[in-house]
């Protein structure tokens, strides 16, 4: 090999660098996102489950009327079991759990949704985090007990 070509490698290899840096992070972005997205349904259903099971029968019930309800629409016990299911989400993790219905009595709804933004690397480590991704997700179920 002619010296020559080793130096043609050498730029070739240098210009090519940074394009495969910027695709190899963009995957790796989406593959979070994707990772988190997935993590927050699974979330929500986990405290959709949690809150079925534990309608106005239970011996620990949660939603209206009980010691962990507070209007609006909020119950630190579902809230908590969706927070302890969503490993690895971001920190602005916001829980919403609603019984459209009104009560916690069998076959009546309730719904539970998470919402949470993602910052990108390249928008953190160019724009200094402004650019977020919102992502959410939401789970409706009957009452079961």
């Amino acid at each position: 090999m002619r010296r020559e070509s080793r130096g043609q490698a050498l730029v070739e290899f240098a210009l090519v660098l940074p394009v495969l840096i910027l695709v190899l992070t963009v995957v790796f972005d989406l593959a979070r996102v994707v990772s988190i997205s997935s993590t927050l349904d699974s979330a929500v259903r986990e405290g959709t489950r949690y809150a079925i099971v534990r309608g106005e029968m239970s011996t620990s019930p949660v939603g209206p009327g009980t010691a962990t309800y507070t209007a609006p629409d909020r119950d630190s016990a579902v809230e908590a079991v969706v927070r302890d299911a969503a490993v690895a989400t971001p920190s602005d993790l916001a829980v919403r759990v609603t019984w459209p219905d009104g009560n916690n009595r069998r076959n009546s709804r309730v719904i539970v949704t998470a919402t949470a933004s993602y910052t990108p690397i390249l928008s953190a480590a160019i724009l200094g985090g402004g650019l977020r991704v919102p992502l959410s997700a939401s789970s409706r179920l009957p009452i079961q007990n």
